[in-house]
């Protein structure tokens, strides 16, 4: 097995754990606490239910999004196709980062309660 397979699979399965949380969020109007960090006192977030209204979405398509790139790159579709897997893994990268970035924005947002300036309300 590869290092290119085994990195897929962890891909894929990172996809699948975000995609279960997502659903998790959305069905019990829980914040996981994976989207928060480990010693944020949920209980005291200014606006649980915005934070879910905002995370899902972008929670439930990254998730499809690694999902389906680890099975493209597990199952070796675009093996053919160099440049196509580059771009994929590029498109990964970028994805990432973007919902790394939308979700601290929605923290402050919504469970810290600061504005765009930064003061807090």
């Amino acid at each position: 097995m590869s290092f290119d397979m085994i990195l897929n699979i962890l891909i894929m399965a990172c996809g699948i754990y975000m995609l279960y949380w997502a659903i998790q969020m959305k069905s019990n109007k829980k914040i996981p606490e994976m989207l928060v960090g480990k010693n944020f006192p949920i209980e005291r977030a200014q606006n649980p239910e915005g934070f879910i209204k905002a995370t899902f979405p972008i929670t439930f398509a990254t998730g499809a999004l690694l999902l389906v790139s680890g099975v493209v790159g597990a199952l070796e579709l675009l093996a053919s196709y160099p440049m196509a897997d580059t771009v994929i893994n590029l498109l990964e990268v970028a994805v990432i980062i973007g919902y790394g970035a939308l979700l601290m924005r929605a923290q402050r947002k919504y469970l810290v309660g600061e504005t765009q300036t930064g003061a807090r309300k």
